[in-house]
């Protein structure tokens, strides 16, 4: 596991790293943290959306404000009716819910990544693979982070991500809000990053059994 966070970053690829940087962009409009990026068959980036369901007024995206503007949705909603999916790769920092997966599905979408499981979700799920420890920690570190601001720390989604995610929760519990805020992903991530690391390590020990 890289300690380096410049190294890190320039390894997890960019389908990991643009959809957490979206769902800080979220985070920091007091919106839930979940980020989407599509990118074509070069790798590069043709669309992108943030969960915009629970915003403030104001924004571009067109589902804005409604109970389907999920990252994923916002992202598809950017590409043209007729657009050929099957070669590109969605990529979003969570595993998409039933409807967002769906869409996916009815776009033929050629594949879909993602970087961390959905803490909302009853059953989580296996951890995507070929995703470093470190970028699933960041993912729901913001994730709960937002929980947190919106609904209070005692929110059932907390309270169940100590009992299932310890090491996520005590870095929630650790890190400053204002930690948080910064203009940038990778600045939020620069004082941090030895924490994170630390707790995708002793995630992995308790998830892995190492």
């Amino acid at each position: 596991m890289a300690v380096d966070l410049i190294s890190a970053w320039r390894a997890a690829g960019l389908g990991v790293t643009r959809s957490l940087e979206l769902a800080h962009r979220a985070f920091l409009a007091g919106g839930l943290p979940v980020g989407a990026v599509v990118l074509g068959p070069g790798g590069e980036p043709v669309a992108e959306g943030r969960n915009r369901a629970y915003d403030p007024p104001g924004g571009d995206d067109r589902l804005q404000g409604s109970p389907i503007a999920h990252a994923e949705m916002n992202a598809l909603a950017r590409l043209a009716t007729g657009a050929d999916l099957s070669a590109m790769t969605l990529w979003s920092s969570h595993r998409p819910c039933a409807m967002c997966a769906a869409a996916c599905e009815f776009t033929e979408v050629g594949r879909v990544r993602f970087v961390a499981p959905d803490p909302s979700d009853d059953q989580p799920g296996p951890d995507p693979a070929g995703v470093q420890g470190q970028w699933l920690i960041v993912a729901n570190l913001l994730f709960l982070a937002g929980v947190r601001d919106y609904s209070g720390e005692n929110a059932p989604i907390i309270v169940r991500a100590r009992g299932r995610e310890p090491a996520i929760a005590d870095l929630l519990d650790t890190i400053a809000p204002q930690q948080l805020r910064t203009a940038t992903l990778r600045d939020c991530l620069g004082p941090i990053w030895p924490q994170v690391v630390n707790a995708a390590q002793r995630r992995q020990h308790r998830v892995g059994g190492s």
